[in-house]
């Protein structure tokens, strides 16, 4: 798109013309991932942080440009420009002395220029239409239901109804972010005939503070969450958060920031799968499930879900995860959390741990201690024998 010098230019197409004036697109592949990933970003924060652009491209993939392009091209829009090679005095170690070269044979390390950017106005750009807004807000909310030639695809509106569903389909999945459900499907050739989509329902997605911690809803996306425990963090004590620490390191790699935001918190849990890395710190640090059926509500703790070792006992196929309850910390007590896998984001884990142990008061014995760990077994398995040995050394 041909622009006249001086005009301003909204986001996307802004980072477009930079992407290209940055040299940072060769075979085109990948652009469009990168374009759209850095204009959620610049919607949500006009100028970002170097750490936020990298998070924000860290589920993206290119195999010909190269990053460096791309990355120089994303960090014109940060407010700050820091360069991974930077040296003690601030210098960048590109800039060479001028003694090192003849002053005819200078080569400039430049690949291109600031000047040639168009201006970014970010109050041109395009919004939602504020009619169609008005009008998803005044339409009654209703049940939608869809019926393929294979496959019935539900959405319930209230969790009265998400019951009597789940009652006369116990066996159908309840489907948020799909990150699970959908590759079984497609790689594995699972099939089920009625899918239920719960992420309609208020009460899966929850978010309240009770005096003992924190309840989230089972739909809420992990990025959602992640920034729920860091809002927490900074308000509460540090005392009082240290498994909300333990939590959110384990969310920050946690697949990648495209899949952290759709896939779902409770799916996460619900799925024990071995590879989660969060269920062997959510069970080590005591968290609970809320679960609900037709006529009743009970709570378990999220321990009790791999207490067999194979993660296949406790929850009935009637009963559904409505929240999750993360405690505060006490006095006393620490949290950890572990991860090794082939890289830091988008890879499974190859082992993972979740430990909690609680000291008497004042003194270094142990009163409580907890150890999980995923990726030994076919789910999230404890080290019950060691956690009894060291329980009053």
């Amino acid at each position: 798109m041909e622009m006249s010098a001086g005009r301003s230019v909204v986001c996307g197409i802004s980072f477009q013309e930079r992407l290209a004036t940055c040299h940072g697109s060769q075979c085109g592949f990948c652009t469009p991932g990168m374009v759209m990933s850095i204009y959620t970003l610049l919607r949500n924060h006009p100028e970002p942080t170097s750490e936020q652009m990298i998070a924000a491209l860290a589920g993206n993939l290119c195999r010909c440009t190269g990053y460096r392009p791309i990355l120089d091209a994303c960090k014109t829009f940060c407010k700050e420009s820091i360069c991974c090679q930077r040296k003690a005095n601030g210098k960048c170690c590109l800039d060479q002395e001028d003694n090192l070269f003849d002053n005819e044979e200078k080569v400039s390390t430049s690949l291109f220029s600031a000047d040639e950017f168009q201006p970014l106005d970010p109050t041109q750009e395009l919004i939602f239409p504020p009619e169609l807004m008005r009008m998803a807000e005044n339409q009654p909310k209703r049940t939608l239901v869809f019926r393929g030639e294979r496959v019935t695809w539900i959405s319930p509106v209230s969790l009265d109804e998400l019951l009597d569903l789940k009652a006369t389909y116990p066996k159908a999945p309840l489907v948020v972010g799909n990150t699970s459900v959908g590759p079984d499907m497609k790689f594995r050739g699972v099939f089920h005939p009625v899918l239920i989509v719960p992420a309609r329902i208020p009460d899966l997605n929850v978010l309240k503070y009770t005096n003992d911690g924190l309840t989230l809803g089972a739909a809420c996306s992990l990025s959602l969450v992640k920034d729920i425990l860091t809002n927490a963090i900074a308000k509460f004590p540090e005392e009082k958060t240290r498994v909300f620490c333990a939590v959110l390191q384990q969310l920050r790699t946690l697949g990648g920031e495209q899949i952290r935001n759709v896939a779902s918190f409770g799916g996460n849990i619900i799925n024990r799968k071995s590879t989660s890395d969060l269920n062997p710190v959510l069970a080590a640090s005591n968290c609970m499930l809320n679960l609900a059926s037709k006529g009743q509500r009970r709570q378990i703790s999220v321990s009790d879900i791999f207490a067999d070792g194979v993660g296949n006992n406790t929850i009935t196929p009637e009963e559904i995860l409505v929240s999750i309850h993360i405690p505060y910390s006490r006095k006393g007590e620490y949290v950890s959390a572990f991860r090794r896998a082939p890289r830091r984001e988008n890879a499974l884990p190859i082992t993972n741990a979740g430990m909690r142990v609680l000291f008497e008061e004042g003194t270094d014995m142990i009163k409580d201690l907890s150890i999980f760990y995923g990726g030994a077994g076919s789910t999230t398995v404890c080290a019950k024998q060691t956690c009894w040995t060291l329980t009053g050394r």
